[in-house]
């Protein structure tokens, strides 16, 4: 049974099933190793299977072009774009973290 959940956008499912989505930047968003429900909020609800694998905690200026890539956007500049309209109040000294999951066999 798995207890926690992580909420994706629904741009984002295409990505995270061809598993070019590895991870996700999360600000005020705890999460642990372990099993955990990847969720899509669609019309109706898609829910996949995943397992987080690492934690990592960075600030938002400490984030690199190889997390950008592997969180699925084509550099830094994408991220960051994305995380202000994720999180509008978010800054470089931010503290975030880094999930790393995979999806469940």
């Amino acid at each position: 049974m798995t207890s926690q959940s992580l909420y994706f956008h629904p741009d984002y499912l295409d990505a995270v099933r061809a598993e070019r989505k590895t991870t996700t930047v999360r600000f005020r968003d705890p999460v642990e190793t372990g099993a955990v429900s990847l969720v899509f909020e669609l019309d109706n609800e898609v829910v996949l299977p995943g397992v987080i694998t690492q934690v990592i905690a960075k600030t938002v200026a400490q984030l690199s072009e190889a997390d950008a890539r592997a969180d699925g956007f084509r550099d830094l500049a994408e991220l960051h774009d994305r995380l202000r309209y994720h999180y509008p109040d978010i800054g470089p000294n931010d503290n975030i973290t880094i999930v790393h999951f995979r999806l469940a066999k």
